[in-house]
């Protein structure tokens, strides 16, 4: 979807509660990709306990996470818990340690912030 806002005079004159339903300016929303391989195939308790435990991790730092697994791989995109907040760069950074210091990856991916609404391509 494409940005529909295509110069900031014309969001400066756009007014407040159109910028908040479209969500623009200061009501912009953030969200971030994560891709995860495991070193090996993991069996279903052991998977479990992995997404227990990455759940508990991600609704710690108020995100939600909305995507897949499989016992081979973890792909999805994670986004704020409230409207009209965003994932920080500290929050990226801390999910992606924490999968890294997880004995069973072997890889982990994580995207620049991107614009949730408009940035997807």
């Amino acid at each position: 979807m494409v940005n529909p806002i295509a110069s900031e005079e014309r969001l400066r004159r756009m007014k407040r509660r159109l910028r908040k339903k479209l969500y623009l300016g200061e009501f912009q929303e953030y969200a971030f990709e994560l891709k995860a391989t495991f070193k090996a195939p993991l069996d279903e308790p052991t998977l479990d306990a992995l997404l227990d435990a990455f759940i508990d991790t991600v609704e710690t730092r108020q995100l939600c996470f909305i995507g897949g697994f499989d016992p081979q791989w973890l792909d999805g995109t994670l986004v704020a818990d409230q409207r009209y907040r965003s994932p920080s760069e500290d929050d990226r950074k801390a999910i992606n340690d924490w999968l890294l210091a997880r004995p069973e990856v072997a890889s982990v991916e994580t995207s620049e912030l991107f614009d949730a609404h408009y940035g997807w391509e």
